[in-house]
């Protein structure tokens, strides 16, 4: 009998003729529910942030607007918080790689692009939990992707305030030359807050006439009060 991912209690799953040749879920119904995003809230149409009673428009964006050009659309799975923060420390930061399946990215979003760039991981850090937490889930779901980026290490983005962030040199350069100009790019990362670390990376694609970038992420994070 096959045992959720997540808690690791048995699935009862009954067979009949509607799922005999479908694939089993790895989520029990327990664990399921606590894995949301919430399409309810008062979102920005473009960052997927949830706004204030305050907020006509999205501060975030206007806030990096200032700086870069902007992304054309995010994509997530789910909001950052609650059991999906906890998995998600678990499967980035203690290699539990069997979390890995709970991020199901969609084909019918992957297949819209000319290519689908992963954020880097530094070599130390990659060293130390021995897998790149973002293209293992590119991997085990059979995505064909390129990674032209590579970076310096930096301080933990989640300790800095988002002053502190964007006072930071761009940490990233493009480590190989490909065609882009008008090309269609989905940058794939696991969690967007602020949006620096991905307008970071779209400041050196857009300078390449890209026809469209926009962006996936396993989670969207809220910015935690910090400024």
């Amino acid at each position: 009998m096959k045992k959720c991912v997540i808690c690791q209690n048995s699935i009862n799953e009954e067979i009949n003729l509607l799922n005999l040749f479908s694939s089993t879920s790895t989520i029990c119904k327990n664990c399921e529910p606590q894995l949301t995003f919430n399409l309810n809230d008062r979102r920005c149409k473009r960052c997927l942030k949830v706004l204030s009673s305050e907020e006509n428009e999205c501060l975030d964006c206007l806030w990096l607007s200032n700086r870069y050009q902007l992304i054309n659309q995010l994509y997530t799975i789910y909001d950052y918080q609650g059991l999906i923060k906890e998995l998600l420390h678990q499967y980035k930061f203690m290699g539990d790689v069997a979390i890995a399946q709970i991020f199901q990215l969609p084909k019918n979003i992957l297949k819209q692009y000319d290519y689908i760039i992963p954020a880097p991981i530094h070599p130390n850090k990659l060293a130390t939990r021995t897998f790149d937490h973002v293209t293992f889930v590119l991997d085990i779901q059979n995505v064909n992707y390129i990674q032209i980026f590579e970076t310096e290490l930096r301080q933990k983005q989640s300790d800095l305030t988002k002053k502190q962030r964007s006072l930071q040199l761009n940490p990233f350069r493009i480590n190989q030359e490909i065609e882009l100009e008008n090309k269609c790019i989905l940058l794939v990362d696991d969690i967007y807050t602020t949006g620096l670390t991905i307008h970071q990376l779209t400041e050196l694609l857009f300078i390449r006439k890209i026809r469209k970038i926009d962006t996936l992420t396993f989670a969207r994070g809220g910015n935690n009060g910090k400024i």
